[in-house]
């Protein structure tokens, strides 16, 4: 009898449904992919939410059955999870990841850290000023650049004197200049 019953309910989840209900949650999914493809605010996904949980709360109000609610929002869950991993798929192998939505290479050039490293090298041996106290990372000036540096050993406080002793993975060693 209990059974029956489970499987009248559920037969009426679907043959029952207002259209209301079906219009609102087809619209909540639409708009959920549309966030997902177009970079935005959020008003699409807003939207597309506020769809589905409306589409939910209007088939509450119709039906009256805790069960189709239940199972409605289950099959609502399973949907946008399988939408999900489907654009996270795509996105790391499939079409989006070729298409121009996607980044997924960097804006700096291949050949920046070498470019950086190289241009930095002549600043080794060359003596400035401490802008602000580095422990160990702050800013420093040698002539009229400013530059953030590492302090390799002790904290460095501003004002002091400090020399270029090496440059590591594009990223200027300073220490206190002592005489």
């Amino acid at each position: 009898m209990m059974l029956a019953n489970f499987w009248n309910e559920l037969s009426g989840l679907f043959t029952n449904m207002h259209w209301v209900v079906v219009l609102l949650i087809c619209l909540g999914v639409i708009f959920c992919i549309i966030e997902a493809v177009i970079p935005g605010f959020g008003v699409f996904g807003v939207t597309g939410i506020l769809c589905e949980v409306g589409g939910v709360v209007v088939h509450a109000v119709i039906s009256g059955s805790a069960l189709q609610v239940f199972v409605l929002v289950l099959i609502i869950f399973l949907i946008t999870l399988t939408i999900f991993l489907i654009f996270v798929n795509s996105a790391k192998h499939g079409l989006l990841a070729k298409s121009a939505i996607v980044e997924n290479k960097s804006s700096l050039p291949n050949d920046y850290r070498e470019k950086a490293e190289n241009e930095l090298k002549s600043l080794v041996g060359k003596e400035g000023l401490s802008l602000t106290e580095c422990k160990p990372i702050g800013k420093i000036r040698i002539g009229q650049t400013s530059y953030e540096a590492q302090a390799i050993g002790s904290v460095i406080k501003k004002g002091e004197v400090v020399k270029v002793v090496a440059i590591e993975d594009a990223r200027i060693m300073i220490d206190k200049l002592t005489y």
